[in-house]
């Protein structure tokens, strides 16, 4: 593979994306109390696996934002625009020395989940809203496509798939670039391949011809 090349293998179709984010939300009992006290029941029944609101707010994220693990990991409570439905991400790697943000729209998927978890769940507002480690997440996401998908994923294919569909969708390479947070396009082609069929349906449409 060719240097800069992105690995874009066993990446998810937007629909097993789908099917994934249904699998989480049909294994969350709920918040509270007594929902512990069944999601506890249900583990030790060997009912596997069973999810917190905090892995629910994780996997939606994870979903359908298009950012990194590693930035996920680093939003604290104060990044989380609850108002103006953003969140705040700040990018690891910097640039001739200054901290990169971007923000990023939240979820309509994950709004109702996150309102609640950042509200109730998350103490002080320089918390980190996950309190756990790369390797927990890449666990989980392990654990969830094995499970759902009968096939191991690692995170970083989630960001894959959310590139593709938003070229699939606005066709938009500036909307896309800003909101994945690359500093150019030279990235972004690399998703072009996995488009090509939707293009070649909707130019056949300007000569009458079909697939």
């Amino acid at each position: 593979m060719a240097k800069g090349r992105l690995r874009l293998e066993n990446v998810p179709s937007w629909g097993e994306v789908q099917k994934l984010w249904d699998f989480v939300l049909d294994r969350f009992p709920g918040s509270g109390e007594e929902a512990r006290k069944i999601r506890h029941e249900l583990i030790k029944e060997g009912y596997r696996p069973i999810y917190t609101l905090r892995e629910v707010c994780f996997f939606g994220l994870l979903f359908f934002t298009g950012c990194r693990v590693s930035e996920l990991l680093a939003i604290r409570k104060k990044d989380v625009l609850l108002l103006k439905r953003t969140i705040l991400i700040r990018q690891l790697k910097k640039r001739k020395g200054q901290e990169l943000i971007r923000e990023v729209l939240l979820p309509p998927p994950v709004e109702e989940y996150l309102r609640e978890y950042v509200i109730r769940e998350v103490k002080g507002e320089d918390f980190l809203l996950f309190e756990f480690t790369r390797q927990r997440a890449w666990q989980l996401v392990k654990e969830l496509s094995l499970a759902c998908l009968d096939r191991p994923l690692h995170p970083h294919v989630f960001r894959h798939a959310f590139a593709i569909q938003l070229l699939k969708s606005t066709s938009n390479m500036e909307y896309v670039r800003r909101l994945l947070g690359h500093k150019d396009y030279d990235t972004l082609k690399h998703y072009l391949d996995f488009t090509i069929e939707d293009m070649r349906d909707d130019i056949l449409r300007i000569f009458g011809e079909q697939k």
